[in-house]
């Protein structure tokens, strides 16, 4: 049986390659993703193993879910004394007092970032104290260590990114005294060498000090190496028991647990993206290799009706497709392990490509993902084959000799019932999600939407048949007898045709709803930018990082400016709670006039010595807090008491903060010298460009600050959902290419199956140019159906889930019908461009030798 099995899948390999290929594509994208962030988790592992020592000091609100934003001047400081002190406990071979801030950026050479959006850049003094478990630590790559003022040494990738050379200039982006110029003397990096896009630079500790806490002798942390065969937990506790009160002496391995922990929540987010959009490829193949494995065995079928005849067993009939199909699997996850382990390079050479250095790291094939990649490739081959296995074992010989000979038309049979059952409960789940109070109306949405989508892949034919006959009209009237030869050989085989259409129906479906979730996302956004925000300019970061606030006192001076209003962003702890709780301060009038803060009572309004205090009403709610009652607030520099006089209820496009106070509450307990955002407001017949050139002067020395004007600033958040969203369309696109290899499959097969009766046409006059025309109106009625049915189901998910998303800031629907029409004409397009394969070698079909095949 192999044998044979062998022999007939050589006589068919030029039908079996697109099967195979759809597995190879959605394997590719399984394997890929699983070690591409297994590749992330271990350029994440040397980050943490290299960047911490044996043992770790630092203030308590300095740990991984400490205080927001804090600098570190608001920190409790470590003398040079406690540092020395630290380094005579028994066990301890060396402490480094450490310095160090992520708000120092290098620029290149225009002047501009040398930074990722949202990578910080961390600034530290240089010392070479190894890394827990005498693991490198920081290490010189190139040149030497900083030895004076006004030396530097950067990370490698940021060197080669800005184009700098040991001896160069480089100027520096501080967060209070502006650009300053440094001597690149060296390149340097931690461990084995991953940065992940941040970048790093490496000072004295005395220019460090300047640069970073004004010039206080003291630190905030220190870096502790154990002496060889010290017990490290027991070294910890000792040096914790010489630390002044606010300090805590952590071991490295604690602290690595802490910190990845923490970033493998985002890394398993972003496997699980990935690998959702890998299944909805791999739900395609599946289709696409049912279908084929359908025509397969109808056209075996006189084959297999002999077989039978012989004597040969259903269930060797039923093994002999069941094998080939186990083939083709093997063969196609095979295939897509190694183009998998081959995109999982391509990405990673991209990132260094674009100085994104991850560090000495490779994809890796572990066993985790050989076995995900083989079972998921040979598990859905060989259960999309059992279906039409099982048929053709069940087929009798004399009826399957006399199908081979008739070849007539398809029934449809029952599914496509169950299908149209499927549909009505789906669509009920969706109706209770949306308009009736059930509880987690999301899942309900998910099951309804999933039922649906079934339901149609099941219903096509039936659902599908308007379309075909609405298409069958308009080529008849266009082409004549050729159109109604395409219709006659669309509706002939209802499931097949049904099968075909839902491989690319499923990926319009998708791709419709995310359109219309990204446009009613970005609209919406927009909207409430727009509504929300006030003034004529708004001075906000790049990089989301605070500014220093003398930036405020250069705007108020720029001609045309009536006012500005400055913003903070802290954290504080309040008595009686865990966590620390986020704070926005900002004075009264900035508040009322240059935010739209929804004050549902009261306001910050003062009353008598104690300071003002409005609070969001969902966390007022949640503590059972009330207007009237006193809080305190610790945070770094201290203490505050102040009274709740107001609630809100957000409504700002500032993120403002559960609990809001006035800047010179967050004075007392937090540092006010960096602001997080100005909103500037000009005097009345003003030439806004020249307040804009004056306010680019204020902020000419802050590279990390933007001016924009209130749409620029919407424009500029809607953008970055807008590149969210692209990136899930080009990962959608995969279903879309599966789906193509579909029709370019059915039609391919189709043909094949039909070279008798192409034949009898060709010898009844129609012509190379005719059949070519047949093939591809065929086709652009089968890419044609899927498209539209996708885009209709798209609607439909795409506005039940913007109507459930109301609560969450996506109120208006909005319907991008433009875009719509576009998937549906580029789906034709694709329908044209899969019959040319398939239309070409069916007008080369010989008429003689096609007219005597059986």
């Amino acid at each position: 049986m192999l044998r044979a099995t062998l022999k007939s899948l050589w006589a068919r390999k030029v039908r079996l390659i697109l099967s195979a290929l759809s597995i190879v594509l959605g394997v590719a994208f399984v394997a890929g993703s699983l070690m591409f962030t297994n590749l992330l988790k271990d350029s994440v592992d040397q980050i943490v193993t290299g960047a911490l020592g044996d043992i770790n000091v630092s203030a308590e609100a300095g740990g991984v879910a400490g205080f927001e934003n804090v600098n570190p001047s608001e920190l409790p400081q470590l003398t040079p004394a406690q540092v020395a002190q630290i380094g005579a406990v028994d066990g301890v071979e060396k402490a480094v007092g450490i310095v160090s801030s992520t708000q120092v950026y290098p620029l290149d050479k225009d002047g501009n970032l040398l930074s990722f959006v949202g990578a910080p850049g961390i600034a530290m003094n240089w010392h070479d104290t190894p890394a827990a478990d005498g693991q490198t630590g920081a290490r010189i790559v190139e040149g030497r260590a900083p030895e004076a003022a006004g030396e530097v040494v950067l990370d490698p990738s940021t060197a080669k990114r800005g184009g700098y050379q040991v001896g160069d200039t480089v100027e520096v982006s501080t967060p209070r005294d502006g650009i300053q110029s440094f001597t690149l003397v060296g390149t340097g990096t931690f461990g084995a060498g991953s940065t992940a896009g941040a970048s790093y630079l490496f000072f004295t500790a005395t220019e460090a000090q300047r640069i970073i806490q004004q010039g206080q002798d003291t630190f905030y942390a220190a870096w502790v190496q154990t002496s060889p065969g010290a017990d490290v937990d027991a070294v910890a506790k000792a040096v914790a028991a010489v630390l002044p009160e606010g300090f805590v002496a952590e071991t490295g391995h604690a602290m690595a647990e802490t910190i990845q922990d923490q970033l493998d929540v985002g890394l398993g987010f972003v496997n699980i993206f990935l690998l959702v959009f890998a299944g909805i490829a791999l739900l395609v193949a599946t289709l696409l290799i049912l279908n084929t494995f359908s025509i397969l065995v109808a056209q075996r079928s006189r084959e297999l009706a002999l077989l039978r005849a012989v004597g040969a067993k259903r269930s060797q009939v039923r093994n002999s497709v069941l094998l080939e199909a186990l083939i083709i699997g093997v063969l196609g996850a095979t295939l897509g392990l190694l183009a998998g382990y081959g995109l999982a390079w391509a990405i990673l050479s991209v990132l260094r490509a674009v100085g994104m250095d991850l560090g000495p790291v490779a994809p890796q094939l572990t066993w985790q993902t050989i076995v995900a990649s083989y079972a998921i490739g040979i598990v859905i081959t060989v259960v999309a084959a059992y279906l039409p296995a099982r048929r053709a074992s069940k087929t009798r010989p004399v009826e399957a000799l006399a199908a081979a000979a008739q070849s007539g038309p398809e029934k449809v049979g029952g599914l496509p019932m169950a299908g149209i059952a499927l549909i009505e409960v789906g669509v009920a789940a969706i109706v209770c999600a949306v308009w009736l109070p059930v509880p987690q109306p999301l899942v309900w949405f998910g099951a309804g939407a999933a039922l649906l989508l079934i339901g149609m892949v099941l219903a096509a034919a039936i659902v599908g048949a308007p379309i075909v006959w609405l298409f069958g009209l308009l080529f008849r009237r266009g082409f004549g007898e050729v159109g109604k030869l395409a219709q006659l050989n669309a509706v002939r085989q209802p499931r097949r045709t049904a099968a075909t259409a839902a491989t690319l129906m499923i990926g319009l479906t998708l791709v419709s709803a995310v359109a219309i979730l990204a446009s009613s996302t970005t609209t919406s956004l927009g909207n409430r930018l727009s509504a929300d925000q006030r003034g004529d300019f708004l001075i906000a970061p790049v990089g989301y990082q605070p500014f220093d606030a003398k930036v405020a006192e250069k705007a108020r001076q720029v001609d045309g400016v009536a006012e500005v209003y400055e913003y903070f962003r802290s954290s504080a702890q309040v008595a009686g709670q865990e966590q620390p709780t986020s704070i926005f301060a900002a004075s009264k009038d900035a508040i009322e006039r240059g935010t739209a803060l929804n004050l549902l009572a009261g306001g910050l309004q003062a009353d008598g010595d104690v300071q003002p205090a409005v609070l969001a009403t969902d966390y007022a709610t949640e503590h059972g807090l009330a207007l009237g009652q006193l809080l305190d607030l610790t945070g770094p520099k201290g203490s505050v008491e102040v009274l709740i006089t107001g609630i809100h209820n957000w409504g700002t496009a500032f993120p403002a903060g559960q609990i809001v106070i006035t800047p010179e509450a967050l004075a007392k307990i937090a540092d006010t010298s960096l602001v997080s955002d100005l909103v500037v407001f000009t005097k009345d017949g003003t030439d806004q460009e020249a307040v804009r050139t004056g306010l680019q002067a204020a902020v000419k020395d802050i590279p990390t600050v933007a001016v924009s004007d209130v749409h620029e600033f919407v424009e500029a958040r809607v953008a970055q959902f807008g590149q969210l969203f692209a990136v899930i369309y080009a990962l959608l696109a995969l279903a879309i290419v599966i789906s193509v290899l579909g029709i370019v499959n059915t039609l391919g097969l189709s043909v094949m199956e039909r070279t008798r009766e192409l034949g009898l046409l060709r010898a009844v006059g129609l012509t190379r140019g005719q059949l070519r025309t047949m093939v591809t109106l065929e086709s652009v009625i089968v890419a044609t159906l899927g498209a539209l049915l996708g885009v209709v189901l798209g609607v439909i998910f795409g506005s039940a889930l913007v109507k459930l998303l109301d609560d969450q800031g996506i109120d208006t629907l909005a319907i991008p019908g433009w875009q719509l029409a576009v998937f549906v004409v580029v789906a034709a397009l694709f329908g044209v461009l899969a019959a040319v394969g398939p239309a070409r070698r069916a007008a080369r079909l010989n008429v003689l030798d096609s007219i005597a095949t059986e």
